[in-house]
Formats: structure tokens, sequence, C-alpha cells
């Protein structure tokens, strides 16, 4: 907000050393005439302003709630994001817009090391990669248009943060089985994830954000 503010400033101190000088030399008619400037170099930072209240006030409404918090067509959805700067969908969230029926036992046996118990209160959540992966063996429209969506909005900028902090973290890729029952709405029987450094998931550092 603080280069916003600064923008508008700068405009305005501009625009009124134009106004000053035109009343100056050319009297209150030509001052007038000026004000044209402040109609072509407000809008679009006045626009920015509020934009980013609207950020500021949303964030106040869920500071009460850990985690990165979305809304899909008007419905929450809860992300995590760990210290790899790897992102955590909340389950509960993805069940309400999707309706996909994979008990939590079966996604946590599916994916062991991309599933985890996150947050406050704490609630079961898929990495992106694997949530990403497991719509593709969902076959109704609004899983794909969802699944185009996390992709989209959730796991492409996290990737680009962890390629620009040289954060190497591959991502779980589907296997031939998981593609085919993708396309017959079959429940794949195995994955082949890409293996991740190290033992186990990374510790989960959840941060808010608006």
């Amino acid at each position: 907000m603080t280069a916003v503010l600064t923008t508008i400033a700068v405009r305005l101190v501009l625009c009124g050393l134009v106004s000053y000088a035109a009343w100056r030399f050319g009297g209150l008619t030509s001052a007038v005439g000026t004000i044209v400037l402040y109609a072509i170099a407000l809008p679009k930072p006045l626009l920015d302003l509020a934009s980013e209240v609207r950020h500021l006030v949303r964030r106040a409404h869920w500071r009460d709630r850990e985690g990165r918090h979305y809304a899909y067509h008007g419905m929450p959805l809860t992300v995590h994001e760990d210290v790899d700067h790897r992102r955590w969908i909340a389950l509960a969230g993805v069940r309400a817009i999707v309706g996909f029926t994979a008990s939590d036992a079966t996604l946590q046996v599916t994916y062991p090391e991309r599933w985890q118990v996150l947050g406050r209160p704490a609630a079961p959540c898929l990495r992106d990669d694997a949530l990403i992966v497991h719509l593709m063996t969902e076959r109704s429209p609004a899983a794909l248009k969802f699944r185009h969506w996390v992709e989209r909005e959730i796991a492409f900028p996290a990737r680009r943060e962890r390629e620009r902090l040289g954060i190497r973290s591959p991502d779980i890729k589907p296997s031939s089985t998981a593609i085919a029952g993708a396309m017959e709405g079959i429940a794949p029987a195995a994955l082949s994830p890409a293996p991740d450094p190290g033992s186990g998931a990374p510790a989960p550092s959840s941060n808010s954000r608006r």
C-alpha cells in the first residue's frame, strides 16, 4: 500500500505544480483547464488503493484463522505453506467444492508424504501437486475447472517462488495407471511420485496473506 500512496502523492504534487504554474502565468481560467490532468493521473492509483484496502479488510476478517485463505467461486479454501514454499490445501474445502468421495485414509495411503494434518484446528491437507494429480481421476466438469484453478492460483505461484529461491522440490507425477484411471473414471492403483529430498514432508510453517 505504501507504493500506491506514494504514487498518488507524487501525481498530486505534479498536478498541483502544473495547476499553480497555469494560475500564476495564465490566470484562473488556465488553472481550471488543468483539472483534466487530475482525471488522467489519478484514476488508476485510486483503483489500486481500493484494491489494497479490500485485501486489508479481508485479511482482518480472517485474522483469527491460520493459513492462507482463498475463495473459489465464493467458497472459502484454506491453504498452508511450508518452509520449502510447498502449499497444502485443506481437504474439507476441496470436498465442499468438488465433492469427491476419496476418504482421508485412502488419500493418506495413496499420497503418504503429501498428506498431513495442519492448522488450528487441525485438519487433513493434501499437497498441491498431489491434489492436482488426484483431481485427474475425477471426471466431473467441476473437478476439471477446479484443477485448472488450483494449478493457476495455488501451485504455479508457489513453483515460481521456489525457482526464484533455488529450492528443489519435484512435483509428484502421475503414472500411466493414474492417467488411464482418469480417462476411465477409475481411481489409480498406484502413483509414481518423484523422490523428495529427505525422508519426509517438510515441516509446515503457515503464513497469512491477503
